[in-house]
């Protein structure tokens, strides 16, 4: 495929926009050269077979540093989203025993069985902010209760003080939006989170032992970590597990309100947790699996990824690949598996956080929706505007009228 075969992606702000230019990817081929708007060239791979193999595949580096040419991978430059493959070191933007030791130092406390025993404390931070929720007659439910139920638990999870996540959630989220990270408005959001982080680090703000900062300074202790690479994992965290969950949750509960209320009573039932993984996988809250890189040549199929190459794995599209699902743009709550969607990526870096993040939205979901059962969406679903095109593309607002019953 040549370049003249490249097609430009720009930001969509309505989801049905979003669908058509996804679906038009994927029926181009299984890997597409793209033009973001920046004019960066990206190999996207669009189908579920050839994306499911791409997730492993270790020809495909998160190392920017592994490819062989300066003029290579961003040449240099800075692009939007592209801060978690630039700056810091982390398991994000890392490969083989490097990452393994970095994901190491964080992995137990977001393992199924750490995640389950957070139930307690999850259900009494939802049954808070729906309170909250419930004593307005129109809020916004994206910033009352999707964006800080999310900034709460990791906030707890990680080590920090309830009033001072929003802080983080708000510094996050500008440093994942579409404004270049050279700017100066994003270098200063960059250094004023380093700044926190940092402190964290140096000054716990609780001596609870339980705590990914005690963890990590434990393996900055024994050498295991340094101290840059504790700041830039706790960076990271922050990043994946605020947003993502809350956009996975803001757009579940629209859905339940919207097009599929009929079926809100299995969140009471056993198959709470499969209703929730077929939304997230008939929506995923990512769009793109993060950066990747081809060092050398990468053939896909009878296509060939040139060496030096940028490479997204469309993991909403493979996700409505109608040769791996049936019924692929039907939200089926029963629906049968294998294959399992690829929902949190696959191998060495499928998602740390996803065992918490399902909890999370099923939790939410329930606890609004029992609170709340008359809840109701201000305007239809498909006018709800959304930010950002790859790697947080996350809903602006979500306006709901109460009905509250007393």
């Amino acid at each position: 495929m040549s370049g003249r075969d490249s097609i430009p992606l720009e930001p969509a702000e309505l989801d049905a926009q979003a669908e058509v230019a996804l679906r038009a990817l994927r029926e181009h081929g299984a890997v597409v050269p793209v033009d973001l708007p920046e004019g960066l060239r990206v190999w996207v791979i669009t189908r579920y077979q050839e994306g499911r193999k791409a997730l492993t595949d270790p020809r495909l580096v998160k190392d920017m540093h592994r490819l062989q040419h300066p003029e290579h991978g961003f040449a240099g430059k800075r692009y939007a989203e592209d801060v978690l493959a630039v700056e810091g070191r982390h398991m994000l933007n890392s490969d083989g025993a490097e990452h393994t030791r970095l994901r190491s130092a964080v992995a137990s406390y977001f393992t199924a069985q750490a995640s389950t025993g957070r139930e307690r404390e999850i259900r009494q931070i939802a049954a808070t902010l729906t309170e909250s929720v419930a004593s307005q007659e129109r809020v916004d439910l994206m910033s009352t209760y999707a964006q800080p139920l999310p900034e709460l638990v990791i906030g707890r999870i990680i080590g920090v003080l309830d009033d001072t996540m929003p802080v983080i959630g708000r510094l996050s989220r500008q440093l994942s939006s579409r404004d270049n990270p050279a700017t100066a408005p994003m270098r200063r959001a960059y250094s004023d989170l380093v700044d926190l982080v940092r402190d964290l680090v140096a000054h716990p703000p609780t001596d609870d032992p339980r705590t990914v900062i005690s963890g990590l300074q434990e393996a900055v202790g024994r050498g295991d970590l340094s101290r840059r690479e504790a700041a830039s994992t706790l960076m990271l965290l922050f990043a994946a597990g605020i947003s993502t969950t809350a956009t996975g949750l803001g757009h579940a509960a629209a859905t339940l309100m919207y097009t599929h209320a009929a079926l809100r009573p299995l969140l009471g039932s056993a198959s709470a947790a499969l209703l929730v993984d077929e939304i997230l996988r008939h929506h995923p809250p990512i769009q793109f699996a993060s950066w990747r890189f081809a060092p050398a040549d990468v053939p896909v199929g009878p296509t060939t990824i040139p060496a030096g190459s940028l490479v997204l794995i469309l993991l909403a599209s493979a996700n409505r690949d109608p040769a791996a699902f049936p019924a692929a743009d039907e939200l089926v709550p029963d629906r049968q598996i294998p294959p399992a969607p690829l929902t949190f990526g696959r191998g060495p870096h499928y998602c740390i956080g996803a065992h918490l993040a399902r909890l999370e939205i099923r939790i939410g979901l329930q606890t609004l929706f029992e609170r709340l059962p008359d809840i109701q969406l201000i305007n239809p679903h498909e006018h709800t505007t959304w930010r950002g095109l790859l790697l947080d593309r996350a809903i602006t607002s979500l306006p709901v009228i109460t009905q509250t019953v007393s």
